[in-house]
């Protein structure tokens, strides 16, 4: 009677561990379970405690599980087990890990992330050097004409842009980039035959419009080109005899295109430095004066080439 009573109470107890599945996960950990589904996407088990209670389903990502071992018969798409060997990492999906483990909640499961980032904004500043000569810059002037637009050819430029990514080497993107010239002389000049004192001249260009990128990414650089047309805005203001008087003031409006290439060190995964060259083209013809208009007989340019270090960042 005592053999049998033994016999009994050693199957009781022993039935729910010899029953028990193992899983090991990639951290090292050996976790005694039920399994009850398995896919390419992820495991579902339930924990075995030592005194053979089980607790509520559980689920780990599937490239967090190293090994197994299965004795329960009864698993949901077992016949896919044999064929898990055979998939490639890059179709497994990662969900939230709530433990050390690898473990989370069957709810819990994220969409993958993008392989490429979305968004880069990038800002700087450099020298901008004028491409296009005036067409009245005739050599025995008598005035100082020719020197003071000399003096224009040089500038400080600026420049930012927002790209937005539709895949790893294509972006659109909206730029704005300005150029800013000055030139002052505080002794008597003559322009157009009347004497002037204390004159300056400052320019401002603001170029705007949509722009279409293309990217090349390496393991430490990036590298890209762009194309860009858009609206060119031209304002300038002179002061003739001091630059305590009201400017006189000029505007203008006209289509322009913008195009460059780049290169950037990867500082970090969301940021990088760079050095980009760049051509703004443009043609004016029509010019504001105050509140009067005129057309010029011969189109004006002021066609630039552009060196500007920048920071780019991404998301």
């Amino acid at each position: 009677m005592k053999i049998i009573i033994i016999l009994v109470i050693v199957t009781v107890f022993a039935s729910p561990l010899s029953a028990q599945d193992i899983i090991i996960t990639a951290f090292g950990d050996t976790i005694q379970c039920n399994i009850l589904r398995m896919d390419s996407i992820s495991v579902t088990y339930q924990v075995v405690r030592n005194d053979g209670a089980r607790g509520g389903a559980t689920v780990i990502a599937r490239q967090f599980v190293t090994d197994f071992r299965m004795e329960q018969k009864n698993v949901e798409n077992a016949t896919e087990i044999e064929a898990l060997e055979e998939k490639p990492e890059n179709e497994v999906i990662t969900v939230n890990m709530s433990s050390s483990l690898g473990v989370a909640n069957s709810n819990e499961t994220t969409r993958p992330k993008p392989e490429h980032s979305i968004f880069h904004w990038t800002f700087g500043a450099g020298y901008a050097k004028r491409l296009s000569k005036i067409p009245d810059l005739k050599r025995g002037r008598n005035d100082d004409y020719v020197e003071i637009f000399r003096k224009l050819s040089n500038g400080f430029s600026w420049e930012s842009e927002l790209q937005f990514f539709l895949n790893k080497k294509n972006a659109l993107a909206l730029r704005a980039n300005g150029i800013h010239r000055t030139v002052s002389q505080e002794r008597s000049v003559i322009i157009s035959d009347v004497n002037h004192y204390d004159f300056k001249l400052r320019q401002n260009m603001i170029f705007i419009g949509p722009a279409w990128v293309k990217l090349f990414d390496t393991k430490h650089f990036y590298f890209s080109s762009s194309l860009s047309p858009g609206a060119l805005i031209y304002l300038e203001a002179q002061w003739p005899n001091s630059s305590k008087s009201l400017p006189v003031k000029y505007r203008s409006l006209a289509g322009a295109l913008h195009c460059g290439i780049s290169g950037e060190y990867k500082v970090s995964p969301g940021c990088a430095i760079g050095l980009k060259l760049g051509v703004t083209l443009d043609s004016f013809s029509m010019f504001n004066i105050g509140e009067s208009a005129f057309k010029s007989q011969i189109p004006v340019s002021w066609s630039s080439f552009v060196v500007a270090a920048y920071l780019s960042l991404r998301n």
